[in-house]
């Protein structure tokens, strides 16, 4: 079989050589930087453990199998039990999901029930929730929400991508309320008897003792990875797997692939300033529990959500203190990402100390700036993919596996990667 080469050695690229690996196939990973994971990164600041990335991920089984093959079952780290989420509505932090609705948003939730309308070919995720269980809803729990995943405007983000099976349970129920409850009358007791243990973990999230980087890590300790290798070649008879950002893809095929170039240099990235700062706990009028707040563009912050990264998982931050993990930008403030690190800071600490009530201002550890954070899966993304796999048809040996195709999540990344693998595979057998 030929050579393969996987360019950029995030979770993306690192399942795929993983999967590659278990098949018989020995693929080099060719990464620009000095180190394994991408946008996974951890690091640890005078005894705070931070999270430049994603903080957690969500239980999905090929997750959790991919991290028992590569033995790192016993460094899971589960949340703290009784982990709430909040949304920052009129000056308080109320519960998700119903802390946040008036009477009328919970009147709606249940006049869902009655909506006959269905989705045009491709709606906006916004368009989609106001119709449904209108304005309030979208705006104090769906927007939020998103806002936390994407960093995105709902008006702009394609429903047919984001929440394909919102979309499903629609065309197919007439009612995602009514969706919902037959499936959990369907299911409840069938789940609770073939879950064989898995199910215990089924819709919870999870880290590493030693943070979120311990997986690309580990991975890459048992691949061959190269490092400080900018110098990527397409063609030449091998297989080549592209697992790099959008932008640094369409530079690595600019000139000899310019159908291709030109779909990647259309997808577009939310800027995301990351900010860590500590407070001593006896600031708080009560301790410190939950996940941590969003906050809905309508209530008078710049904030677009708080971690509350030392309440959620132990470890994160010295005794009597507590870690705050803060996000400012997005697609409504991409500007905040220019700003300085004096207004960052003061943004930051001050709202911080609003929305949390505390006695004391926070205190900065350290800030991140993302240019280029989160991929927007923006209306018309399907299509859009389409064209992507249709122009690699074109261009045998080649392939695509990245955050920005089929989920921006670290399982669907796992996934995606996973299916590029046997893409590869099956390739290599009809060329050999």
């Amino acid at each position: 079989m030929g050579q393969v080469n996987i360019i950029g050695a995030g979770i993306s690229g690192l399942s795929c050589a993983w999967k590659l690996k278990k098949l018989g196939i020995d693929a080099v990973v060719l990464e620009e930087s000095p180190r394994a994971g991408g946008v996974i990164r951890t690091e640890k600041i005078n005894g705070y453990l931070l999270e430049w990335g994603p903080n957690s991920f969500q239980a999905a089984p090929r997750a959790l199998e991919m991290i028992e093959e590569i033995g790192l079952s016993e460094e899971l780290l589960a949340p703290v039990p009784h982990s709430p989420r909040y949304v920052y509505v009129n000056g308080k932090l109320r519960k998700f999901p119903f802390g946040p609705l008036g009477f009328g948003g919970m009147t709606r939730i249940l006049g869902e029930l009655f909506i006959r309308s269905k989705s045009p070919k491709d709606e906006s995720v916004g368009e989609f929730f106001r119709r449904r269980f209108g304005r309030q809803v979208h705006d104090r729990l769906v927007a939020p929400l998103l806002t936390g995943i994407y960093a995105g405007n709902t008006d702009n983000l394609s429903i047919a991508a984001v929440f394909p099976r919102m979309l499903e349970m629609e065309q197919q129920h007439g009612s995602i309320t009514g969706a919902f409850l037959r499936t959990f009358t369907r299911r409840g007791k069938a789940t609770a008897s073939s879950s064989e243990g898995r199910g215990r973990r089924r819709g919870t999230i999870f880290s590493f003792d030693n943070g979120m980087e311990t997986l690309p890590s580990r991975m890459a300790e048992n691949l061959n990875v190269q490092y400080n290798t900018g110098d990527a070649r397409i063609g030449n008879g091998q297989a080549t797997v592209l697992t790099v950002p959008a932008y640094r893809a369409a530079g690595v095929l600019q000139g000899k692939y310019p159908k291709l170039t030109q779909l990647l240099e259309n997808v577009q990235y939310a800027p995301m300033v990351v900010a860590a700062t500590a407070l001593p706990e006896h600031s708080f009028r009560e301790p410190l529990r939950g996940f941590g707040f969003l906050a809905p563009r309508d209530q008078g912050v710049h904030l677009l959500g708080t971690l509350f990264s030392s309440a959620l998982f132990t470890g994160r931050a010295p005794d009597g203190q507590a870690l705050l993990t803060s996000f400012v930008g997005g697609a409504f403030e991409p500007d905040a990402v220019t700003w300085s690190d004096e207004r960052i800071w003061e943004t930051v600490c001050s709202e911080l100390k609003q929305v949390l009530h505390t006695s004391e201002m926070p205190e900065p550890i350290a800030l991140l700036r993302h240019t280029r954070a989160i991929p927007q899966y923006r209306i018309g993304h399907e299509q859009w993919v389409a064209a992507l796999r249709l122009a690699l048809e074109e261009t045998p040996g080649l392939f695509i596996t990245a955050n920005y195709l089929e989920g921006v999540s670290v399982p669907a990344c796992i996934e995606q990667g996973e299916r590029t693998a046997h893409a590869v595979a099956e390739y290599l057998r009809r060329d050999a």
